[in-house]
């Protein structure tokens, strides 16, 4: 039987994860064994802002693709909160929420499995969060790639929607140090998928056809050799921040991001004795 975790425990701070039917305490000692984390997401009780800048300053540090939940005290007891409430966008928290019924495992589920409102920009403020998108000029043609996705199936026909060629689009992603933009057009695609197989109970097949695949096996085959899993695992495991490391992990292992100019960025998937960081 679920018992919910109360916000005045030891920690204030709760693991979510699969099959999302509870919160698991956590404390500052834990540490996530797979990179990235897939499907977890971190609730934090903002209590008082002196007695938590230690978990502050432990959340600011969390592995990426980790979605946090912030969640409000009652709006008579925020003025203990207040010195570090002002400072919650910094955590780039997924949502703040106010105390109430809807902190329940039901509802943060369903939140978590939400496709975001603005799918290209949301995905694009990510990026450039993690350090990858270094220019307002790249930020704004990766956008493009996602806002498109769900109507090109090859890059010269996206070219021709960005009103560019085919060899200039390529120079500009060569120049950033980034993925070729078909591999950009791989991922969106296959992000684009995920969202809709979180979302939805439509077959692996119908939102294959939707996004561009001929069929399920085909998309199926796709995210497994550059997501490392199948459309079961991305419905089991919810969020879409896991599946975007997934893909910069990919890609730094095949060589597609600059691993000299994004090295802080992309540290953590660095492996091998010439590429691990000291």
């Amino acid at each position: 039987m679920f018992m919910p975790l109360e916000p005045a425990s030891a920690t204030r701070l709760a693991l979510f994860a699969p099959p999302y039917d509870q919160f698991l305490p956590l404390d500052l000692d834990w540490r996530c064994d797979d990179l990235p984390p897939r499907g977890l997401a971190i609730i934090w009780w903002l209590v008082d802002g002196h007695e938590q800048q230690d978990q502050f300053g432990w959340l600011a540090d969390r592995p990426y693709g980790v979605p946090l939940f912030i969640i409000l005290p009652p709006a008579t007891e925020l003025g203990r909160a207040m010195p570090l409430l002002r400072f919650v966008n910094a955590l780039y928290p997924r949502a703040v929420l106010p105390t109430g019924s809807i902190v329940a495992p039901r509802y943060i589920k369903q939140i978590l499995s939400l496709p975001p409102s603005n799918f290209p920009r949301t995905v694009g403020a990510y990026l450039e969060h993690r350090g990858l998108l270094k220019t307002p000029e790249i930020r704004k043609e990766v956008e493009q790639i996602f806002r498109l996705v769900p109507s090109v199936c090859s890059i010269s026909a996206l070219a021709r929607r960005m009103c560019t060629s085919r060899r200039t689009l390529g120079r500009h992603f060569a120049a950033a140090g980034l993925p070729v933009p078909s591999h950009w057009l791989q991922f969106a695609r296959l992000l684009y998928a995920s969202i809709h197989l979180q979302a939805e109970r439509a077959t692996v097949f119908r939102i294959a056809a939707r996004v561009g695949y001929p069929d399920g096996f085909t998309m199926s085959n796709q995210m497994k050799r550059l997501l490392g899993c199948r459309p079961t695992e991305v419905r089991e495991c919810l969020g879409w921040e896991w599946v975007v490391e997934s893909w910069i992990r990919h890609e730094v292992a095949a060589g597609g991001i600059d691993r000299v100019r994004f090295e802080s960025a992309v540290r953590v998937y660095l492996t091998g004795p010439d590429l691990s960081p000291e």
